[in-house]
């Protein structure tokens, strides 16, 4: 019996590991303005928000008018425009 439990217990883990933040991104949209180290972003269904940009990614690789996906840390402030922190950002071509 012990021996099920702890491979139950090793499988599951390894299950809720594998998952990462490489899937469906949790953000797409347009660049609306940069800030000194976050970017507005609009989303089709969530609206505006501002994204804090992941460490060492550099605020002057975006610009106005292009097209994002972002992973997010799953927290988002409710406030005019929304907040959040990226944990990766993509430019969609």
């Amino acid at each position: 019996m012990r021996k099920y439990f702890i491979f139950s217990f090793i499988l599951g883990f390894l299950l809720l590991t594998s998952c990462n933040s490489k899937g469906e991104s949790d953000i797409k949209g347009t660049v609306m303005e940069v800030g000194h180290s976050s970017i507005l972003v609009e989303d089709e269904k969530l609206g505006l928000i501002w994204l804090s940009l992941p460490d060492g990614t550099d605020v002057r690789d975006f610009k106005q008018g292009q097209s994002v996906a972002v992973w997010t840390d799953g927290k988002i402030r409710e406030s005019y425009p929304l907040q959040g922190t990226a944990l990766n950002i993509e430019l969609i071509k």
